[in-house]
């Protein structure tokens, strides 16, 4: 029996890594619809492709930031323990949302315009699966710092360490394999109204102090 690749198991989290995939499509590249014509990329419509990796950029400066918070309060400076669960939960609920919005929205509009990717896209979604456990994981631990202290330091620095690695593999993999495509995509609902997984917290907040001001 042959030993299966780092993706095709859970990982530990000591021992998770950016895992390099082949190459299938480059963002520059053209790719060809289901009607089998080629399409390439509307200037207008680039946003959406750009939108996703600015949204990951996002999520990895959070994720540094919770990361931050974590090693101050282990190495005994200011950050309260009680805080911690709560940017955990900011954080995480953000990256879910970010996952399920492409699981729900995203990928069955790129499915369906572009059939040869849906082994990638099948992959992303198992991403998304095991980036859920470890964020349930780390959050059941930081609820115990925020509690009582009874979390293990290392348990909760290992956590962290695996779920930006696997977290950095699955935004550039991401990335090069599906922007492009995000990019021949022609929704103007998206373009009136982004769809949660191109947005961030901030973006959120601010269109609900707009819904606000209207009424």
């Amino acid at each position: 029996m042959e030993k299966p690749t780092p993706d095709e198991r859970l990982i530990a989290p000591h021992e998770r890594r950016a895992v390099p995939r082949e190459r299938l499509i480059a963002p520059h590249e053209r790719l060809t619809g289901a009607d089998g014509r080629l399409t390439a990329p509307d200037e207008r419509l680039k946003a959406f492709g750009n939108q996703l990796i600015s949204v990951h950029a996002w999520l990895r400066e959070e994720l540094a930031r919770l990361r931050g918070d974590v090693d101050a309060h282990l190495a005994g400076r200011s950050v309260p323990p009680r805080g911690l669960p709560a940017h955990c939960l900011a954080f995480c609920s953000a990256l879910e949302r970010h996952h399920t919005g492409e699981d729900a929205v995203a990928f069955p509009a790129l499915a369906e315009q572009f059939p040869q990717l849906l082994p990638v896209l099948h992959e992303l979604t198992r991403d998304h699966e095991i980036i859920s456990d470890i964020l349930r994981r780390l959050q059941n631990l930081l609820d115990d710092l925020g509690d009582n202290d009874t979390a293990q330091p290392r348990e909760v620095q290992a956590e962290l360490d695996g779920l930006a690695a696997l977290m950095e593999s699955h935004f550039t993999y991401e990335e090069r394999k599906i922007a492009a495509a995000l990019s021949t995509l022609d929704i103007p609902g998206w373009n009136d109204a982004p769809p949660a997984f191109l947005r961030t917290a901030s973006e959120d907040q601010g269109n609900v102090n707009d819904n606000a001001s209207h009424h």
